[in-house]
C-alpha cells in the first residue's frame, strides 16, 4: 500500500479511535451519575455469586440512598431468587446517617420481610438531642417502633424533652 493510500486509512482509524474515546468518556460519566431515587454502593472490592444470590462488598463501603448514608467495613447482601434484597448485614464500624439522626454500631442487620433493623455490638443512636444505647436495638421501620434488649439500656433525653428549663439563657450567638 502506498503512502497516499495510507492517509485515508489513518484518518479513518484516528476518527474511529476518537469516537470510541468520546463514547467511553460519556459512559464513564453516566456510570457515576445515578438516577434520582437510586441507591449507590461503593467499595474497594465486590464479590457477587449469582448461584448463591449473595454479594459481598468489602473495604471502605459507602451506601448512599435518597435519605441516608451507611458506612462500614463489610456488607453482605442476600437476594431472593427473583433478585430482590432479602437481608443485609453491615459490619465493622457501622455508621448510618439520616437527617437529624446518626447511628453507630459494630453490626447492623436488615430483614426485608419484617422491615426491621437489628443493631448490635455497642449500638448508639443519636436522634437530635436524644441518645439511646443498649447491647441490642431493634427498629421496626413501618411500625415506627424500637425495642432494646440484652442488658442495660441508657436513654439520655435532651434538655427540652422533659421539663427542661426553656428560660435558661441561650448559648447561640445572634
Amino acid at each position: 500500500m502506498s503512502f497516499s493510500h495510507r492517509i485515508p486509512f489513518l484518518s479513518l482509524l484516528l476518527m474511529a479511535v476518537s469516537s470510541i474515546m468520546a463514547l467511553a468518556q460519556n459512559m464513564d460519566s453516566s456510570a457515576t451519575e445515578a438516577p434520582p431515587g437510586s441507591t449507590v454502593i461503593t467499595s474497594d472490592v465486590m464479590h457477587s455469586d449469582q448461584g448463591s444470590h449473595v454479594t459481598v462488598f468489602t473495604g471502605k463501603v459507602v451506601v448512599t440512598g435518597s435519605n441516608f448514608t451507611l458506612k462500614c467495613n463489610e456488607m453482605t447482601v442476600n437476594f431472593t431468587k427473583d433478585g430482590k434484597v432479602d437481608t443485609i448485614t453491615a459490619s465493622g464500624d457501622v455508621v448510618i446517617e439520616q437527617p437529624g439522626r446518626i447511628t453507630h454500631s459494630g453490626q447492623a442487620q436488615y430483614f426485608r420481610d419484617e422491615d426491621k433493623f437489628v443493631l448490635t455490638d455497642q449500638p448508639t443512636i443519636l436522634d437530635n438531642k436524644n441518645k439511646i444505647s443498649a447491647p441490642r436495638i431493634t427498629i421496626f421501620r413501618t411500625k415506627q417502633q424500637m425495642i432494646t434488649d440484652g442488658g442495660k439500656t441508657t436513654t439520655v433525653l435532651g434538655s427540652q424533652a422533659i421539663g427542661g428549663d426553656s428560660s435558661a439563657p441561650s448559648t447561640e450567638s445572634k
